[in-house]
């Protein structure tokens, strides 16, 4: 696969990733986007993921210039600090109103990522850290794997409870 047929079907599967996690979050019951599981809501999770939206243009565009994206340095925090401030700075409960958020900030991260060549996706445009490179690529490869992990949760979750 070359370079160009790479970041496409990265950016096809982060696409799809976002379209399974928002028709999940869409389709639960009524009290369900709010209720608590495992310490976050639907809602809450939603929200991260509306901030890593935006946390990964700026740590892209950091890669981009030579320099650690921020949210690293919450890393061995296991980044709560990171995702506390997303959860309450897109504070609604309405999930309609977090909904078109996450499409918006979706939106704007899915334009960015189609202005960057296929080099630049590539570890030569890596920054180290702690032993490891951080890239444009493998930044996009982890928010697909998060919006992934969090929608199977939700679904388990009501598996669970036979919703």
């Amino acid at each position: 696969m070359n370079g160009t047929e790479r970041v496409v079907a990265q950016l096809n599967a982060l696409h799809e990733a976002f379209v399974r996690f928002k028709a999940c979050v869409a389709s639960l019951p009524s009290g369900g986007f709010l209720e608590r599981m495992n310490g976050w809501s639907p809602r809450d999770v939603t929200a991260h993921l509306i901030g890593w939206n935006r946390y990964t243009i700026e740590g892209c565009r950091a890669i981009l210039r030579g320099a650690c994206p921020l949210y690293v340095a919450d890393e061995s925090n296991d980044f709560r600090t990171v995702n506390r401030e997303s959860v309450e700075r897109y504070a609604s409960s309405d999930r309609n109103e977090l909904l078109a958020e996450l499409d918006a900030s979706f939106g704007e991260l899915r334009a960015f990522l189609l202005t960057l060549s296929d080099p630049q996706w590539d570890k030569d445009f890596g920054v180290r850290y702690k032993g490891h490179v951080i890239t444009v690529e493998n930044n996009v490869e982890g928010l697909q794997m998060d919006y992934d992990r969090h929608r199977e949760g939700i679904e388990t979750r009501e598996e669970k409870t036979g919703r």
